[in-house]
């Protein structure tokens, strides 16, 4: 089994997030919840695909190679078969939508392909990915394509959008932070709908549940959790985990078996993005 973890070229900061290499030949088939993290994740598939879909959805899941997810704040449900194979891009909103240059709330629906995002160059980047030797080598591949990207790009998010979202980060009301940018809250949420993939009441949910789980797995009880988070409430934070993720804030704390916040699950550091539901 490998697993490589790398933080992107320090130019890609503001873009990107982390590269994780993954390839588990024989692993046992599993099934992971991805929750709500605040990011936009891109799996690049050397392998064979990944069913993945949303936690209460009436069809089946979608079978997928390479693909995005973004924009969501309810968990998805992804399994494998046993042989996964690939590379996974940790990417932040405002960054995906300079690098792939298309309104994010088009990209928050059925986890689209890289190939119907991208069309051709973006099959013949996998290839190229996978036919490369070793983990370094794609890593460095990545680090030049997604600066070419960022340089040839006509988009450039608005830095309304790139504040209100570290308010919104450090919790501050949405009314504060409409009254600091200077927009309404009808303009506010179309901005961040194109430049983010949600509205930024969605956002804050995202972010304060992240809060809330960083401190339960870091010893606090549920209740300090949710003061923390500044829930009104215990009840309210276990309303909009089961609603985001599906299960008890109880179940879901014991399937993490004690692992804190960006352990080798997570794919961003202090964070909660996964657990093996077997």
């Amino acid at each position: 089994m490998e697993s490589v973890r790398r933080e992107p070229d320090p130019a890609l900061r503001r873009l990107a997030h982390r590269y994780h290499g993954f390839h588990l030949p024989h692993a046992p088939e599993r099934s992971r919840l991805e929750i709500p993290s605040g990011a936009v994740t891109l799996l690049l598939a050397f392998g064979e695909p990944i069913r993945i879909g949303p936690i209460e959805a009436a069809e089946p899941p979608f079978e997928r190679g390479s693909f995005l997810t973004a924009g969501r704040s309810a968990a998805s449900i992804g399994r494998h078969r046993g042989r996964v194979h690939g590379l996974e891009i940790t990417l932040g909103h405002t960054g995906t939508h300079r690098l792939l240059g298309l309104p994010m709330a088009h990209l928050a629906t059925g986890f689209p392909t890289l190939a119907e995002i991208l069309g051709r160059p973006g099959e013949l980047l996998v290839e190229e990915l996978a036919g490369l030797p070793d983990w370094e080598q794609r890593f460095h591949l990545l680090d030049g394509w997604l600066q070419r990207r960022a340089a040839d790009s006509p988009v450039v998010p608005s830095w309304q959008v790139t504040r209100a979202l570290r308010l919104i980060a450090a919790g501050r009301p949405l009314r504060e932070v409409q009254h600091d940018v200077g927009w309404s809250a009808r303009h506010l949420r179309s901005r961040f709908l194109e430049q983010v993939g949600m509205p930024p009441k969605s956002v804050a949910r995202i972010l304060r549940l992240q809060t809330a789980l960083r401190a339960r797995l870091t010893g606090r009880s549920w209740a300090q959790a949710a003061a923390l988070a500044r829930f009104h409430d215990q009840a309210h934070l276990t309303r909009d985990v089961k609603a985001m993720t599906g299960l008890t804030p109880g179940r879901l704390a014991e399937l993490r078996h004690g692992a804190p916040p960006g352990s080798a699950l997570d794919r961003l550091p202090g964070r909660v993005t996964s657990v093996l539901l077997d």
